[in-house]
């Protein structure tokens, strides 16, 4: 099965602003971010870029980032809206 996420290689934080213009469109994963007032993203680190809200959760990408050395950590969603709830993202039915 082909990957919908990538791993981002940024060292730096990036300001809110550069960050939507690289991946519009995608759902990102930021860590060590600022939060403004209101909750406000202000800056951060992207490090995992996906296709769907939590991308890449089932290989278990988001481990290492667990620690307090990443903290803030925080998810942007840029996802286009289809016409649905852009973030949907079906689970398994128990019966």
């Amino acid at each position: 099965m082909e990957k919908t996420y990538k791993l981002l290689e940024h060292d730096e934080p990036l300001l809110i602003e550069e960050i939507r213009r690289l991946y519009n469109g995608h759902w990102v994963y930021l860590v060590n971010a600022t939060i403004g007032e209101h909750g406000k993203i202000l800056s951060g680190i992207p490090v995992i870029m996906g296709q769907t809200t939590a991308d890449g959760a089932e290989d278990g990408i988001y481990i290492k980032y667990r620690s307090d050395e990443y903290n803030e950590r925080v998810e942007l969603n840029m996802l286009p809206n289809r016409g649905f709830i852009s973030s949907f993202r079906p689970a398994e039915v128990l019966s």
